[in-house]
This record gives structure tokens, C-alpha cells and sequence, in this order.
């Protein structure tokens, strides 16, 4: 078990302290990082999903349904609790509300869940993360657009209809479109040859250390708050959340080392898409990134619980 741990964090955590030094010490510009948020996730991540999805089999993919549909469950519950909470507690707006009830829903799937989902799961693994990222590029990620796009448009288009739009521009980005055109291939049962899949593989493999990397560059530029909302949000995402998956694995019937990785999954740190929305949309960004870098502190102690209870069972 301990090796375990130390073979799926630290190497996550190593990277991401690199990012952070490299930011603060001015070795790289951590206010702009957009170059490399696209490579991560318009080339590398795309890669990456393509050529996982592409080869699985048809019966493999059939059996990732439950797993979507909890994690999505699980997500959108924390989402709206959290929405509501800003709005009509804090007093936020609704788009910065958005921008908080991401970042405390949707957990760093790119970062840190794709070298840890491996390094436990294995190849499987590989599926349970691609069925993770995927149910955020479709549906968390365009629902807070939708908020972001309707306070920018100043209320001249219906609410319903910005979502409409927002999950449709996703549709058509390669985030989505690569796991998607992976997956057509392997219900066709084509083969592709195996120079395409390495040419995939090896831009795939750029993702988990450069998204690592920029993770910890954007947590060297941001200014932490340690109020108690940011704590109680933190301890959300971090310890609430996967306990939230618990009733939702035990109604929705699948494997137990399926259910192991909802848990785990669902246990990682805060991501950090809803900060770059944020930056994107001139939004408040302070909740979003103190929320990534209180979570992501946390996590040391949280994910370490959660991969110990989780990690046993699959690897005896």
C-alpha cells in the first residue's frame, strides 16, 4: 500500500510544485498561460482520449454508463448547492456563483486524475478518466458558459438558450469530438494501424506532466483567502463530494472496482477550469483560484485517505 501512494502522488505532486516554483521564481510568465492550457487541452489531452477510446472494445465501452452517470449526478448536485449558496447567501452574481460551483464541482480531472486513475486502475483506468473528462467537456463546462455568456449578454437571450449554445460550441471542440470519434471507431470495429496509435500515444503523453505543470503555475500567481467559506468549500469538494457518490453507487448497480474509482475520482482536488473562465470572462477569480489552491493543500491529506481505502481491493 505504501508503495502504492507513493508511486500515484507524489510524482503528481512533485510536478505541480516544479509549476509552482518555475511561476514564482519568474522562470515562466504564470499569468500567461493560455499557450499552454491549448496544448494540454486542444492537442495533448485530445490525443489522449482518441487513443484510449479507439482501442477499447465495444463491450468495455457499453459497461462505462453507470460510472458517467454518477460522477454527473455527483457533480451537478455539488454544482447547484454551491450556485445557490453564493447567489443567495454570499451574494455573488449569478456568473461568478458559476465560476465558484465549478470550481468546487469539478474536480482536476486532467491534472491529477489522469496519472493517478493509471497508476491504480491500470488500463482501465484509462477508460474511468476519459468517461470523467468527457462528462465535463459536455456538461459542466457549457452549463457555466451559460451563465457567463447570459450575464455578458446583458439578459437579451433566454437562459435556456445559452445553454443550448454553450453545449453545442463544446460538441465541436476537440476535447469532445476526439473521445467521440474514438469510440465510432471501436463500435465499427475498425483496427487502426499501430503507427497511428503511437503517433497518438505520444502526444497523449504530454498531457499529464504539462497539465501538472500549468497547474502549478496559475496556483503561484493566485492570492489565497483562508475566510471560512473558502475552507467549507475546499473541505466540499474534497471530502463531501465523494461522500456524496456513495448513495448514488449503491442505487446505480456496477462493478466494485468501478465504484472504487467513482470515489477516488471524486475525491480529487479542484480543477482549475472555472478560474480560467474567469480570467476569460473578467469575473471575480479570487473564490476560484483560493478554492484550487486550499483543495489541492488538502488533498495531500484527503486524496492520501482515499486512495488507501480505494487502492487495496485493486491491487490484491
Amino acid at each position: 500500500m505504501a508503495q502504492i501512494l507513493l508511486i500515484s502522488l507524489v510524482p503528481i505532486f512533485a510536478v505541480m510544485i516544479a509549476g509552482y516554483y518555475a511561476g514564482k521564481r519568474g522562470k515562466i510568465d504564470n499569468r500567461n498561460v493560455a499557450s499552454l492550457n491549448v496544448l494540454t487541452m486542444e492537442f495533448a489531452l485530445p490525443a489522449a482520449l482518441f487513443a484510449t477510446t479507439a482501442r477499447a472494445s465495444r463491450t468495455v465501452l457499453a459497461e462505462q454508463w453507470p460510472l458517467l452517470l454518477v460522477l454527473l449526478l455527483g457533480m451537478l448536485i455539488v454544482f447547484a448547492f454551491v450556485w445557490v449558496m453564493a447567489r443567495f447567501v454570499s451574494g455573488f452574481s449569478s456568473a461568478v456563483s458559476a465560476v465558484i460551483a465549478l470550481s468546487t464541482a469539478l474536480p482536476n480531472y486532467a491534472a491529477a486524475g489522469i496519472p493517478l486513475a493509471a497508476a491504480v486502475f491500470g488500463a482501465t483506468g484509462k477508460l474511468y478518466i476519459t468517461t470523467a473528462i468527457v462528462s465535463g467537456a459536455i456538461v459542466m463546462s457549457p452549463l457555466t458558459l451559460a451563465f457567463l455568456e447570459a450575464e455578458k449578454d446583458g439578459g437579451k437571450t433566454s437562459g435556456v438558450a445559452l445553454l443550448f449554445t454553450s453545449i453545442g460550441r463544446s460538441m465541436l471542440k476537440p476535447l469532445v469530438i476526439a473521445p467521440f470519434l474514438g469510440v465510432a471507431i471501436a463500435l465499427i470495429g475498425i483496427t487502426l494501424p499501430v503507427f497511428v496509435l503511437r503517433s497518438f500515444d505520444l502526444l497523449g503523453q504530454a498531457t499529464a506532466g504539462v497539465a501538472l505543470f500549468v497547474t502549478g503555475l496559475i496556483l503561484s500567481a493566485q492570492k489565497v483567502s483562508l475566510s471560512p467559506r473558502i475552507i467549507f468549500l475546499s473541505i466540499l469538494c474534497n471530502i463531501i463530494q465523494p461522500l456524496i457518490a456513495l448513495p448514488l453507487i449503491w442505487l446505480i448497480p456496477m462493478p466494485t472496482q468501478m465504484a472504487h474509482a467513482v470515489i477516488l475520482l471524486m475525491a480529487l482536488p479542484a480543477g482549475f477550469f472555472g478560474l480560467l473562465f474567469a480570467l476569460r470572462y473578467k469575473a471575480d477569480s479570487q473564490d476560484a483560484g483560493s478554492i484550487m489552491v486550499v483543495s489541492t493543500v488538502l488533498s495531500l491529506v484527503t486524496l492520501t485517505i482515499a486512495l488507501s481505502l480505494t487502492a487495496a481491493p485493486a491491487a490484491s
